[in-house]
């Protein structure tokens, strides 16, 4: 597991046993997306972080990322791959269902707010919290990688080998 593109470009990360890491072509195809619909960058929400794929990747794109990530080896292993990058984001080592009303009480925003789950998880339910939240701005995105069978009544749906990500506009 590396770093794709930017300044942090190709540095490995460190993935924690609790971890199921975005696959490099989901990335680079979120990464080439994003990079054309806002090339001026913004805030960047990773929720689940896990080994902070997808946070140090939109940091290292120029992001101002928040990594949100509960457990204690993810958040240790987070840490070390922000330091081993060098990138300069937010580690927030809270539950995802704690951190949104937080986040929301304080006003925070954010240009994107990704989502990658346990798949576990009831996906729809903590999309549809995180959708609630009320956390992305006016013309952002909230978006959710789930398995490929998953249909969302919502957004729009892009399919990745065995994960898709479905986009919700603001």
């Amino acid at each position: 597991m590396r770093i794709l593109g930017g300044k942090a470009k190709g540095v490995p990360l460190k993935v924690p046993a609790s971890a199921r890491p975005s696959p490099v072509r989901l990335r680079k195809a979120l990464f080439d997306y994003l990079r054309l619909r806002y090339p001026g960058k913004g805030r960047f929400l990773d929720l689940y972080a896990g080994s902070g794929a997808v946070g140090l990747e939109a940091a290292s794109e120029g992001w101002q990322a928040t990594l949100v990530e509960k457990d204690p080896e993810a958040v240790r292993l987070l840490k070390e791959n922000a330091r081993r990058t060098g990138l300069p984001v937010r580690i927030v080592p809270l539950p995802v269902e704690v951190f949104l009303p937080e986040a929301r009480a304080k006003g925070e925003r954010y240009t994107v707010a990704f989502m990658a789950p346990p798949y576990p998880l009831d996906l729809v339910a903590a999309f549809q919290a995180l959708l609630e939240s009320g956390l992305v701005e006016e013309g952002g995105l909230y978006i959710l990688q789930h398995p490929k069978d998953l249909r969302l009544p919502l957004g729009e749906r892009r399919a990745y080998g065995e994960n898709a990500l479905t986009f919700v506009e603001v």
